[in-house]
């Protein structure tokens, strides 16, 4: 008879697993970490106790443990704006020049493609380096078959940069492999890996680093980001997914690296002079000044907005009735109830909080109004404080916008993040416990899908497991 594996067991492979990577394991894949190891022990004639006891760090059997809890999730050209800014703004400079770039959480290499194919088509003569800590997402870009949902809404513009490069069955998109050649695919650990032993020796002009700090605890994002961009030109670019950017702040970022935009686009430089001059700290009566401005300023914007919101009610002819909910086709990817865009402002609300106008982010949430609005004004303003690092008034906002509507899984799923940073593991744990019931619930026609950002609802799902097990959930 198979021994089975204790919860004792798994915690005791979980911490091996985050010294290790950093990595905290979802409990959705606990069941699958504990078949493998009672698989595995029974075919060895061991205990599983035995087996966990063995395992080690760069050994086959560790590496296998960290491919089956690594989550990837990622498709071609994700971000769309992010390849505007180089196809516009960084890739021109290059045109019939080197350029190097690392993609340093490559996942199962659609980012390196894409960054390949932009680079291709503008006559850059790229050299690209992608690295991750999972080897079956290594093993997928080297065969370089992927399915056809890596070609997603988010990045359709680009898909023709594709076609010269790859062939495509009806499910499937196949890359030839003298472009897949032109990638520099190697495993590397951002936690324990070495950077003497990157197979380049030159420091690269760009670092992609997207949708890998949600994962880590701040201490842990301050030590990857440190090391990663050591191996940064000076002058060099560093990118974030763009919905990280917000709550990323000089308390993680090296002070050689500074942050800037173009639009909505915001990436970090390296450069030392220029981050101390954006570090600057204002004289204490230059900054008291601004804030009594502000606060006048706040005043009059309030009350103008009053009236903006009042003619704004009465041109729609705004109802104050639950039931006049209605939601564009999915593939519109807008969400609309009583003729308000909940997408269009979201996206103006993030855009103030990755230039850190906060003040601004503020207006925005405040102009909405309406009975059956309100849920969206609380959602956006608990929004803007958690980025704003006030903790407890978001976590009356997203409460607010939960009571409005129970449905509102994405209050829910910020509501938890709150309540775990401010440990209330049990009430957190309840929040997300709620957000994937909503999903799980929706099926393929998930409402409130404005606030999935470039995430599909299944990453949204295994996200709420992987917070319930932070900080001990």
């Amino acid at each position: 008879m198979m021994e089975k594996v204790t919860d004792q067991l798994i915690d005791y492979v979980n911490s091996k697993i985050l010294t290790y990577s950093g990595i905290y394991v979802a409990k959705t894949q606990y069941a699958c970490l504990a078949s493998h190891i009672e698989t595995v022990a029974a075919a060895r004639g061991i205990s599983p106790q035995v087996f966990c006891q063995s395992l080690i760090p760069f050994s086959k059997d560790f590496d296998t443990i960290i491919n089956l809890v690594t989550v990837n999730e990622t498709y071609f050209f994700r971000e769309e704006k992010q390849f505007d800014f180089l196809r516009d703004q960084v890739f021109p400079k290059f045109s019939g020049k080197n350029l190097t770039i690392w993609t340093c959480c490559c996942s199962t290499g659609e980012e390196a493609i894409s960054l390949l194919a932009l680079a291709l088509s503008m006559n850059v003569n790229l050299t690209i380096y992608a690295s991750d800590i999972d080897d079956n997402a290594m093993e997928t870009l080297s065969r370089g078959t992927y399915s056809l949902y890596s070609l997603r809404p988010d990045g359709k513009k680009y898909h023709d940069l594709l076609k010269p490069y790859s062939s495509q069955t009806t499910n499937q998109i196949i890359f030839n492999k003298d472009f897949l050649h032109r990638i520099h695919s190697f495993k590397f650990n951002l936690i324990q890996g070495e950077l003497s032993k990157l197979p380049f020796f030159e420091n690269v002009d760009i670092i992609f680093m997207r949708n890998v700090f949600i994962y880590f605890d701040k201490e842990t994002r301050k030590l990857v980001t440190q090391k990663v961009t050591e191996r940064l030109k000076n002058d060099g670019l560093l990118f974030f997914s763009m919905n990280e950017v917000g709550s990323i702040d000089n308390t993680v970022i090296p002070s050689d690296i500074y942050k800037t935009n173009e639009g909505s686009v915001y990436y970090f430089i390296k450069n030392h002079n220029e981050a101390k001059k954006a570090s600057c700290i204002k004289p204490i009566d230059q900054r008291m000044e601004e804030k009594k401005i502000e606060k006048k300023n706040k005043k009059l914007q309030m009350q103008v907005e009053k009236v903006k919101l009042q003619n704004y009610i009465n041109s729609n002819n705004i109802e104050s009735s639950e039931s006049s909910l209605k939601i564009l086709p999915s593939s519109s990817s807008e969400f609309v109830e009583n003729g308000f865009n909940a997408k269009k402002v979201y996206e103006n609300v993030c855009q103030e909080i990755s230039r850190g106008d906060f003040v601004k982010a503020r207006n925005l949430a405040r102009q909405i109004n309406g009975t059956s609005l309100k849920k969206y004004s609380y959602f956006m303003q608990g929004y803007i404080e958690y980025h704003a690092d006030n903790r407890a008034d978001a976590e009356t906002f997203f409460a607010s916008a939960e009571s409005l509507s129970p449905d509102f899984w994405p209050a829910f799923f910020y509501h938890g993040m709150v309540l775990r940073d401010m440990g209330r593991n049990e009430t957190a744990l309840s929040c997300f416990s709620k957000c994937k019931k909503l999903i799980s619930e929706f099926g393929s026609q998930i409402p409130y899908d404005f606030a999935l950002d470039s995430f599909s609802p299944a990453y949204i799902t295994s996200l709420c497991e992987t917070f319930s097990n932070l900080g001990g959930l």
